[in-house]
């Protein structure tokens, strides 16, 4: 893929910025990018905008053993965040150790909110939804058992029927024998099943690496997740069903033979096209649709350091964002940078980079507004 060019488009260092990127060289104009901070002490954001247009964040703070998530929410045309409202009821139960912690958002057809996320004293899975006030109710604890020998916190997602699958990997095992477990509910978060296993034994599960839930329509749902077969193949992979969570296909997405954890993440977003996945391997970004996993494409360029913590966004003319940290090390958030492409892969438009980094051990997150525009958070 030829690079379409290396001038970055720079967001100021506090509050917003509206980026409108330079003619693409692909032809067109490439769609606008609002680049946002999070509130003051702020880690781990996660983005999603309701069907009213309103941007819910939330976000991480505490040391990295303990602390808390808080909502915030921002109309399109504020100026900045509401008060902060505390997500988990009992106070400092949330982990948030570094970029694949925190806490994990999505909204369902009625416009609720689900949350999910794991507390390691004791180490526990929890999920909440808002009520129809907005308040969260107590959060409840998902899991049947402690969970031993969790470092990566658990995903929602919610599709067009109000089915709500929260995902994680757990044992107390080394990562080959790890599995990717489900919690469904078929009532909108009121009862979960008991949690049960989905993904291959074989597959493994690399214990420090995120993974990403995303519903594709009425019955379909994936999961994304790095495995570790012999404790070497740390692969993406991607888990899928077409029948509401009853049965899983998994598939590998991108090896990667690496005999150790690279604490690395991975995000899902639907658009018009399907559902699209993205991912870091030997720090470089790419993206991919999940029917076409045979065509990552990526960010043209080079690394400073290492790409890592990929977030992805699509809108409804099938326009992508992706955008990155780019940083040494697993604790550095690395610089933020950006690129916009083509329904077909193809870049639109200059790179885009933000001149503040990226909050040690935190990740940006990348959503898009009905009228086609992105929003990166960081």
């Amino acid at each position: 893929m030829r690079r379409s060019g290396n001038a970055g488009v720079r967001c100021g260092l506090f509050g917003l910025a509206l980026v409108a990127a330079a003619a693409a060289a692909c032809g067109g104009s490439a769609p606008a990018v609002e680049v946002l901070r999070a509130p003051a002490g702020a880690s781990l954001p996660q983005a999603a905008v309701d069907g009213d247009g309103r941007l819910h964040l939330i976000y991480y703070t505490g040391s990295m053993s303990s602390g808390d998530l808080w909502h915030v929410t921002r109309a399109p045309e504020a100026a900045g965040w509401s008060a902060p409202q505390r997500v988990n009821s009992r106070p400092h139960s949330v982990t948030g150790l570094g970029p694949v912690d925190g806490g994990q958002l999505a909204v369902g057809p009625d416009g609720r909110l689900h949350v999910t996320w794991f507390h390691r004293e004791p180490t526990w899975f929890y999920y909440t939804r808002s009520d129809d006030a907005g308040a969260f109710e107590p959060q409840r604890k998902l899991s049947a058992r402690e969970e031993g020998g969790v470092e990566t916190g658990s995903t929602v997602a919610v599709d067009a029927g109000g089915n709500v699958y929260v995902f994680w990997h757990a044992d107390p095992v080394e990562d080959a024998d790890r599995r990717v477990y489900l919690a469904a509910s078929r009532d909108g978060g009121e009862r979960f099943d008991p949690p049960r296993p989905v993904s291959p034994a074989s597959a493994g599960a690399c214990g420090c690496c995120g993974l990403r839930a995303a519903a594709d329509g009425a019955d379909a749902v994936h999961v994304s997740y790095r495995g570790a077969g012999d404790n070497v193949r740390r692969g993406m992979r991607l888990l899928t069903s077409t029948d509401r969570g009853v049965t899983f296909r998994d598939r590998l997405i991108q090896p990667w033979d690496i005999g150790a954890c690279p604490v690395a993440t991975t995000t899902l977003a639907s658009g018009p096209d399907g559902t699209l996945v993205a991912w870091e391997t030997a720090g470089q970004v790419y993206a991919a649709n999940t029917e076409r996993l045979d065509e990552p494409w990526s960010a043209p360029g080079k690394a400073e350091f290492r790409r890592k913590n990929a977030t992805v966004a699509v809108n409804h003319r099938g326009d992508v964002l992706l955008a990155w940290g780019d940083g040494p090390g697993w604790q550095s958030g690395g610089n933020l940078r950006w690129q916009a492409f083509d329904a077909g892969g193809r870049p639109r438009g200059d790179a885009g980079r933000a001149e503040a980094p990226i909050p040690a051990r935190s990740v940006p997150a990348a959503v898009t507004r009905a009228d086609g525009s992105f929003v990166i958070v960081y």
